[in-house]
């Protein structure tokens, strides 16, 4: 995401600003950076605050938002590093002081309201992504990860809102389908099994032969809504296929296993609980 960014010429009005100017400033930032996650993930910053405006007339508002980024690129991809090998914790960490650097940057909201919402601390994912959004006006992914948020602590109508905000905003197919997908399962989750089979067909329909996330994600709301009203091998056919395309939803592998648990079939429960496992073990 920042790999591609314009270089620019950082006033060198403060020592912050000079400090972010360096050559070396990424090998510091290594060493800041260990010290952080050794201390605590995502609170060693609290007690610091060196770009408090009344500590200096040149604050970082002077710099552009491309600037940031090339200074904090090294954070930042660190944070996504840790973010992609399922390091919630660490990845909070990274973004926690890029958002003490740069307060305005509404990419860092977003990037660690996703390492938050991964490890199923919603709350404080909503919060980040609402800021997000309050920096931004309107983002898709911002309303796509809200309406999910709010659907996992029950706050059915805020969640709804965000599932229509972010299918109204969707650009292309994959994004529609995503944000179909997502109001899918919050009206599964509401007992909305109706309204719930028509959006997840609608996304498997528009996917024929899908092998994305997404379908497995259909697939599997497919078949809890099987499952409630009763027709189990249906159901059992949908979770099957969530299962062969796969996902990084690690509720879905509990979910299915715990079925299979009840059914008996011990080899798919085995199976199931180490995705399951495997998913949540870099969470912590």
């Amino acid at each position: 995401m920042y790999d591609q960014q314009p270089a620019f010429d950082i006033p060198q009005r403060n020592i912050v600003q000079r400090f972010f100017a360096q050559k070396w400033s990424a090998i510091v930032l290594e060493i800041i950076l260990t010290i952080v996650i050794s201390v605590a993930a995502g609170s060693a910053f609290d007690f610091f605050d060196p770009f408090d405006p009344a500590n200096d007339d040149a604050t970082p508002a002077a710099l552009s938002s491309e600037a940031y980024h090339v200074a904090l690129r090294p954070l930042t991809e660190r944070g996504m590093a840790h973010i992609q090998r399922r390091e919630y914790a660490r990845a909070e960490a990274m973004y926690d002081l890029a958002i003490a650097v740069a307060p305005s940057e509404a990419s860092f909201y977003a990037w660690r309201g996703y390492a938050r919402l991964h490890a199923a601390d919603y709350l404080a994912a909503q919060a980040d992504y609402r800021q997000a959004l309050d920096l931004l006006g309107s983002d898709y992914e911002a309303h796509v990860a809200l309406c999910w948020a709010y659907g996992e602590s029950r706050q059915v109508e805020a969640a709804m809102s965000h599932c229509q905000a972010a299918l109204g905003l969707a650009q292309s197919l994959p994004q529609y389908v995503i944000a179909l997908e997502n109001r899918c399962w919050l009206q599964v989750e509401t007992d909305d099994f109706t309204s719930a089979l028509a959006d997840c067909q609608a996304v498997l329909a528009a996917m024929p032969g899908c092998q994305d996330k997404v379908c497995a994600l259909a697939h599997y709301n497919i078949g809890r809504v099987e499952l409630a009203q009763g027709r189990l091998q249906p159901a059992l056919r949908h979770f099957e296929q969530a299962i062969l395309i796969g996902s990084d939803y690690a509720e879905m592998y509990l979910d299915i296993a715990k079925v299979y648990d009840t059914l008996g079939t011990e080899a798919s429960a085995r199976q199931a609980y180490r995705l399951y496992r495997q998913l949540g073990a870099g969470g912590a």
